[in-house]
């Protein structure tokens, strides 16, 4: 299983799932161990969409159980993941568009998706998760 192949592909199908929005974002995935394997900006993509994307991807690399939409309500005052992300020098983030990308059962990376909203984050790598399956059936 080769990451960088499986991340090209999965940043070509958040490319075509975010024009058909007519959306610009930024897609960047993250291996287990922390290191970067790809990002990909659309012309457009927002400044912030750069780092947040990757911080999505570190997250679920770190975390690959959950993703970070998930996290979003364990993170509120009070509940688990409360401090979750002030850790790790700000580097984690609970805002939905990270999602751990599994193939056969087996973690290939951690990926992140932003840009739009966070609904439309959430959509676009959700959507191209799907397509992939699809794809390498």
């Amino acid at each position: 299983m080769d990451p960088l192949k499986i991340a090209k592909q999965v940043a070509e199908l958040v490319e075509q799932e975010a024009d058909r929005r007519g959306i610009s974002v930024t897609f960047c995935a993250i291996d287990a161990h922390g290191n970067l394997i790809l990002k990909h900006r659309m012309p457009g993509a927002n400044l912030i969409s750069i780092e947040m994307s990757e911080r999505k991807a570190y997250t679920c690399a770190a975390l690959p159980v959950i993703k970070t939409a998930d996290m979003t309500l364990l993170a509120r005052p009070g509940e688990s993941l409360y401090t979750f992300a002030s850790v790790a020098g700000g580097r984690y983030t609970v805002l939905g568009g990270g999602v751990p990308l599994r193939i056969d059962g087996t973690f290939v990376a951690g990926i992140g998706v932003s840009g739009g909203t966070t609904e439309q984050d959430v959509e676009i790598v959700e959507a191209a998760v799907a397509r992939l399956g699809q794809v390498n059936r």
